[in-house]
């Protein structure tokens, strides 16, 4: 049973199937879910329905403002009785234009705020106001927060489906029916962790914006109906640009103090590593293609597959070659390297992309200088010279 969570004992076939199953089974459950708890939408009139309420209530004019100030009863009870008449055509109108979707509980709680209106201030009240209606989503209250994270599992859970299908392909290809080649078991933990950092990542997100924007005194009514949930579904297939862009956003919200400065949490781990060893350095090689090749037709399908499958390689004056880690995630273009000595480095990066049925091969190489703690290189991946 333990051998299970090991990663060596899976397979890609086994893996993919595992994440197919996953998808259903998620997919059932947000099924059901939204079947017995009906959501509900933010809903605003446009320009033709306004109208169109101006003339509902051009047939019930406001009375003058002698039936206003008389305290008579009978007069009272006259003034009442033409704007409940008023506002049960207004409600009739809006349960047509929203085909019954308005709950009857919102629209008794209307109801008592629009009695005391006149015909200006009622229809400046439904110029602003959003409409709640009831919808298959949640939309409204804490529910958002579950549509959010679902949507972004759902959208994890395709990217991984995806990535390892192109692998288990090009492994065929490569080796018959043998079940090896670029699928690497060793991923599978950093696709399982993907599955719940990626979810918490989008709802931050999230949140964020939605405090940013000031446009909402509720956090959870969040007015951007099923963008929301496409948003959300693209965070979690991207999940890797989304922690680039909160590992970037950590430089304006947690900026770092002078170099001097020894009282942040980087700074004592620099120091530290400084004291340990002050002549190796970590550091970070960053791939993109090369300007030359943006242009060319496949360049957005090479981003979109990422450059996880290349080979980088440090190779020094004198002493063996260092191959650099690849990333955790399938979609990151970061290489790392760790405790390597000061000095001058060729660097090196290679990679092969399957278009159709043709290999382009990508390569690029840079002299560098290696002499701090931490260094971060950017190298232009362009077409190998063999490729033509």
């Amino acid at each position: 049973m333990l051998s299970l969570f090991k990663a060596k004992t899976w397979s890609g076939a086994g893996w993919l199937l595992t994440l197919c199953v996953l998808l259903v089974f998620i997919a059932m459950i947000y099924t059901a879910l939204h079947l017995c708890y009906k959501g509900t939408d933010h809903k605003k009139l446009d320009n033709m329905q306004l109208l169109n309420i101006d003339n509902v209530i051009a047939v019930y004019p406001d009375p003058d403002s002698a039936q206003l100030a008389s305290k008579d009863p009978a007069v009272k009870k006259v003034v009442l009785a033409k704007r409940e008449e008023r506002d049960h055509a207004l409600f009739n109108f809006l349960r047509n234009e929203y085909d019954g979707r308005i709950d009857e509980y919102r629209l008794k709680r209307m109801d008592g705020l629009l009695i005391n209106l006149n015909n200006k201030d009622t229809k400046a009240y439904l110029t602003d106001t959003e409409i709640i209606v009831n919808d298959f989503f949640w939309f409204v209250g804490t529910g958002t927060y579950a549509e959010v994270l679902f949507w972004a599992l759902i959208g994890v859970l395709v990217s991984l489906i995806y990535y390892v299908s192109i692998a288990n392909g090009q492994s065929l290809k490569v080796a018959g029916d043998a079940d090896t080649g670029p699928f690497d078991p060793a991923e599978i933990s950093g696709q399982v962790s993907k599955m719940f950092y990626a979810p918490v990542c989008a709802l931050i997100l999230v949140l964020g914006y939605n405090l940013l924007a000031g446009s909402n005194t509720k956090m959870t009514d969040i007015s951007v109906g099923k963008g929301l949930l496409l948003f959300s579904f693209i965070s979690g297939f991207f999940s890797g640009r989304v922690m680039k862009f909160i590992d970037r956003l950590k430089d304006l919200v947690l900026p770092l103090g002078s170099t001097d400065s020894t009282t942040t949490d980087d700074s004592a781990t620099t120091n530290d590593i400084d004291k340990t060893d002050e002549k190796t350095a970590n550091i970070t090689i960053s791939l993109q293609l090369a300007q030359a090749m943006l242009s060319t037709p496949e360049a957005a399908d090479i981003i979109d597959e990422g450059f996880n499958t290349a080979v980088v390689t440090l190779k020094p004056l004198t002493g063996d070659i260092i191959t650099l880690g690849k990333p955790a995630d399938d979609q990151s273009s970061e290489f790392t390297a760790t405790q390597v000595p000061w000095g001058k480095y060729t660097l090196h990066a290679a990679m092969a992309f399957k278009n159709n049925d043709t290999i382009i091969n990508l390569e690029a190489d840079k002299d560098i200088e290696i002499s701090d703690a931490d260094k971060t290189f950017q190298l232009d991946l362009d077409k190998a010279a063999e490729a033509g």
